[in-house]
């Protein structure tokens, strides 16, 4: 007799036609989303802490919580005077706004740190990524860093100790560069592509993934160690994109099913091994999942 499947709850998100299926015991759950509502305007949704509904926030184009709950990071739709901001909520929902870069600068992609303390966002020049701003998010502190030399459609993330920033860089084989807070060059990683998911690093911080470099193009995705710098797998599929990790051996990735696309949990041997979410016969592009881990 074939063991029982864990159930599924089914959540339809409102506006999005998609459909996201969780389980008791997921580690990860959808906490909020965005949908593109015109060719110009992007609107974000929360979920409600403890149910299975989410409330539109029609003042944001992005929200995300942070990993250990409790805040929320929003990009709001427009910022008043001559600075951009970013809008933290506290636990009881209320926003605090924080000034980043001064207009016509753009911030871009609102990224946690893995203890929930601190944000980088990163900032964009006529649609080019240029540099990076971190946030203390107790002190309220800012700091924008100008960098040269990063690829222009990357964007900064954390690394998993919360010292450094990793972003792809501009080099002709494609690399990944770790930053000090203060811009400085900490490391670089030569010719193994650039970095992809909304966190890069496996949950254990030992793997690394990215697109594969031009010498590996029959893959899609490169696992590489951290320590060594060394290939560790590839994954041979191709998805549509990649958000990052579900735990160390899988990954999250949105795929092309038969009539839709799927977002997945893919083995390293690119299989998928469980559906996340579905889109309805393709009406739910334009859709962006957060995940974050669950209380």
């Amino acid at each position: 007799m074939s063991a029982q499947q864990p159930r599924e709850v089914d959540i339809e998100l409102p506006g999005a036609h998609v459909v996201v299926h969780e389980r008791a015991h997921d580690h990860l759950r959808v906490t909020a989303f965005s949908r593109a509502v015109s060719d110009s305007r992007i609107n974000a949704y929360l979920r409600v802490k403890g149910q299975n509904r989410f409330v539109e926030k029609k003042d944001y184009r992005e929200l995300v919580p942070a990993p250990k709950g409790g805040k929320v990071a929003g990009e709001p739709q427009s910022s008043p005077g001559a600075f951009n901001s970013v809008v933290i909520f506290d636990a009881k929902g209320k926003p605090t706004r924080i000034r980043t870069v001064r207009k016509p600068l753009e911030t871009k992609s609102i990224q946690w740190s893995r203890d929930g303390r601190k944000l980088v966002l990163t900032i964009e020049k006529n649609l080019s990524t240029v540099g990076f701003v971190t946030i203390d998010v107790a002190k309220r502190t800012v700091k924008d860093v100008h960098v040269r030399g990063v690829d222009p459609f990357s964007a900064f993330q954390w690394t998993p100790d919360g010292k450094h920033l990793a972003v792809g860089y501009a080099d002709p084989h494609q690399g990944v560069r770790l930053y000090r807070t203060d811009g400085r060059v900490h490391r670089t990683l030569r010719k193994i592509g650039w970095i992809v998911g909304d966190d890069a690093f496996s949950p254990s911080g030992k793997q690394l993934l990215t697109v594969c470099p031009p010498t590996y193009a029959e893959s899609s995705y490169c696992l590489w160690d951290v320590r060594s710098g060394k290939l560790a797998t590839r994954v041979k599929i191709n998805f549509v994109s990649t958000q990052g990790w579900w735990d160390e051996h899988h990954l999250v990735s949105t795929v092309s099913g038969d009539d839709a696309q799927l977002v997945a949990v893919i083995d390293l041997k690119g299989k998928v091994t469980r559906v996340l979410a579905h889109d309805r016969a393709g009406l739910g592009r334009g859709v962006a999942l957060v995940y974050t881990p669950s209380d």
